[in-house]
């Protein structure tokens, strides 16, 4: 075999692999976030206030959160709004009082220690 030949024998087992390295540690990475958003989740959902989620976010089913200990008489799917960006819907929780997180596809925003913490949602994807 020519040197050229085995140069390319390798390299393209070399680009094959890795993809499946990348899409190993994107799989672990995200299961790590997706445990961590679940135990927030369960937390906060054991006060004495709400947990907003904003109209078009993607969230777990019921069987899903009921399995990790997540109160459901907690969460309450906000109606979109004519005249209220998701934004400014947020800000508009905050500032009510009442709830201990507000979860968009992108954030959840979460009261802790006298002030709104958030948590990353964009690479979680829940089942």
């Amino acid at each position: 075999m020519n040197s050229a030949m085995a140069l390319t024998t390798y390299s393209n087992s070399f680009n094959h692999s890795i993809p499946q390295r990348i899409t190993s540690a994107a799989s672990q990475v995200n299961a790590q976030c997706e445990a961590h958003f679940i135990q927030i989740l369960k937390s906060l959902s054991k006060q004495d206030k709400w947990i907003f989620i904003t109209a078009n976010t993607s969230m777990p089913s019921c069987e899903t959160l009921l399995k990790y200990g997540i109160e459901l008489n907690r969460l309450v799917r906000l109606k979109a709004s004519n005249h209220l960006t998701e934004k400014e819907t947020i800000e508009k929780a905050k500032q009510f009082g009442t709830a201990s997180a507000i979860i968009c596809n992108s954030s959840c925003y979460y009261f802790s220690d006298s002030q709104w913490l958030t948590l990353n949602r964009k690479i979680t994807v829940l089942h």
